[in-house]
């Protein structure tokens, strides 16, 4: 009995060694970026339907995420939220309406031409340094006045400049318009349907909302939500978040203006990028780092991802996300 023991114990081992082995080779291949410390989450749904869903490096389903300037894409759909209650009149209102007492200091007239639609498609004409901005804006003691007295650099409607600040001034719009705040506003009729419970929404100086893309987390399922809404052309639970066609317009190919950030050959316009990968439409919201809800229509698929944006590297994930990863999962999942 007691000479069998070895050859016990050596069967045990090797049985467990070998089990070891196939569970590796049966670990979705998704997972192995779970060994770059910038990946947050990454899921994916296919026909309406989640069929991948992991998180990484700490991160969880409940956990809230630095979406980035998604936060542009989400104040397009409650900007299209706020025309369909007739809180605010059409994308070509002038937004003067919306900021007299700021305008009455302005000298150049011409910026009385700037209408919501031109905040929208990153066309104000006002000069903007990307993020060269940033901090002295965010530290600005009037972040709107601080947008609206840029030089006005080309005519309003003309020339297409990323203006993370202009888009700010979405937000308080709709605070304005609605007569309470942007989070209650996308609470009232938005985000309760969609069981949206949990975000992290910073103010601005002046106390609106952040519009910019720079103080507003949630949760990447959340974001996922918003990618299904936009794919059922604004129906949830056969209720009409949000027009169809405003939904249609937000990926109006004539709406948009080409753009060097994101996968090659996009367009941004209404706060939503465009372009092609293999012969597939590709529309797609983009947040610094890596943040992305991107769908694929004729495949019937949505994926987000979030990363870790709090580095110098993001630019580098964005791209390596787009270039390496994204192809393969709409490969995988696509068919």
């Amino acid at each position: 009995m007691i000479r069998k023991i070895p050859f016990i114990i050596i069967a045990i081992v090797l049985t467990l060694f070998s089990c070891k082995e196939i569970k590796k080779e049966t670990i979705p291949s998704e997972k192995v970026i779970a060994k770059e410390g910038f990946v947050f989450s990454e899921l994916v749904s296919k026909s309406g339907k989640i069929v991948f869903e992991e998180y990484y490096n700490g991160k969880t389903r409940d956990s809230l995420c630095d979406v980035q300037s998604l936060t542009k894409g989400l104040m397009s759909i409650l900007i299209g939220i706020a025309i369909d209650k007739d809180y605010i009149k059409n994308v070509n209102e002038p937004i003067e309406k919306y900021f007299p007492e700021e305008f009455k200091n302005l000298t150049d007239k011409k910026k009385r031409e700037i209408t919501i639609k031109h905040l929208l498609n990153q066309t104000s004409g006002l000069s903007w340094k990307g993020y060269l901005e940033h901090q002295e804006w965010l530290n600005s003691e009037n972040p709107i006045s601080f947008v609206l007295e840029k030089n006005l650099e080309n005519k309003p409607g003309e020339k297409y400049n990323y203006n993370s600040g202009a888009t700010h001034l979405l937000s308080a719009i709709i605070s304005k318009a609605y007569g309470n705040s942007t989070l209650e506003f996308a609470n009232e009729f938005l985000f309760n349907y969609l069981n949206i419970r949990s975000v992290n929404w910073q103010k601005r100086n002046k106390g609106y909302y952040d519009g910019s893309g720079l103080g507003l987390k949630m949760k990447p399922i959340d974001l996922m939500k918003i990618g299904q809404l936009l794919e059922k052309k604004g129906n949830w639970n056969e209720k009409q978040l949000v027009s169809e066609e405003w939904i249609q317009i937000l990926f109006y190919e004539n709406e948009k203006s080409s753009t060097k950030w994101g996968l090659r050959n996009s367009k941004h316009g209404f706060c939503w990028y465009q372009s092609e990968l293999k012969g597939n439409k590709i529309n797609y919201g983009m947040g610094y780092g890596g943040q992305f809800i991107i769908m694929v229509p004729n495949k019937e698929l949505i994926i987000v991802t979030t990363n870790n944006h709090d580095t110098p590297n993001g630019i580098n994930q964005q791209i390596k996300f787009l270039n390496a990863k994204l192809p393969k999962l709409i490969e995988k999942y696509g068919s």
